[in-house]
């Protein structure tokens, strides 16, 4: 088990530091500029001098990939945060708390699960006016409910605990318990469903972006950029390979660490 679990770490871990490398390098160096249009080098084919080939207005796909890392990766971690501090916040008091207050928060997220996810995220978004950012709020929104029940789940698991009463009868206030003596003890679950988040949020950003209603152009976008090579697919499969490979390899790099911690 020591053995699988180290193998889960070792590729998860190389998966998301080429990611997190390309940011890093993408912040000071591009090998061309994303934004430039060459229509001399239209759908030129992967070269040493064009990693992933050329788009139809004869851009970098590399540069903008590397552009474009940042941006999906900055959505992806800013959707996790919103979903995860509202869900602490409100799975503790629900699950610590309990009785009606307990009842009127649950019943909220049953609504909102209540709905298909993406036709959520489409709604919120038109509702929120279409913007670069707005979709960070949307899938933070939509991202509640998972982590309001983790965390609830943890508070009712542990609230009875010999811990749990000592504070009580110590005179702890609500909030200390809830934060201090409950939260810890329920990190270790969160954190599982924090990584296993982020890969669920880079797909749900890269299909709103797909759909038009995420990072608007010019700002490359993984999601845009499927949607804008789906025209040439024959022609110059390489343009759609290009973000598509790149959704895959991030998607799996959190799926094995949040595998390898869940083992854990």
């Amino acid at each position: 088990m020591l053995g699988k679990l180290d193998f889960d770490f070792k590729i998860g871990f190389a998966l998301t530091g080429f990611i997190v490398l390309l940011v890093l390098v993408g912040q000071f160096y591009t090998p061309y500029d994303p934004y430039i249009m060459n229509t001399l080098q239209r759908f030129s084919p992967p070269s040493f001098s064009h990693f992933f080939g050329t788009d139809n207005f004869g851009r970098d796909n590399f540069s903008r990939v590397m552009i474009g890392t940042r941006f999906t990766l900055l959505v992806a971690i800013s959707t996790v945060t919103i979903g995860a501090f509202s869900g602490i916040v409100l799975g503790l008091v629900a699950g610590y708390i309990g009785g009606a207050i307990d009842e009127v928060i649950m019943r909220l997220i049953d609504a909102m699960t209540s709905f298909p996810g993406i036709l959520l995220a489409l709604v919120m978004v038109t509702v929120l006016d279409r913007g670069d950012y707005t979709i960070i709020v949307a899938l933070g929104i939509l991202f509640i409910p998972s982590y309001t029940r983790i965390v609830r789940s943890g508070a009712l698991q542990f609230k009875n605990r010999e811990f749990v009463l000592s504070a009580l009868g110590i005179g702890a206030s609500p909030f200390r318990i809830m934060f201090i003596h409950l939260l810890p003890n329920i990190y270790p679950q969160l954190l599982t469903g924090v990584i296993i988040g982020l890969s669920n949020a880079i797909l749900a950003e890269s299909s709103l972006s797909y759909l038009g209603l995420g990072i608007q152009p010019p700002t490359p976008s993984w999601g845009r950029m499927l949607f804008e090579a789906q025209s040439y697919l024959f022609n110059a499969p390489w343009y759609a390979l290009a973000p598509g490979f790149m959704i895959m390899i991030t998607v799996l790099g959190f799926n094995f660490i949040g595998e390898g911690l869940r083992k854990a």
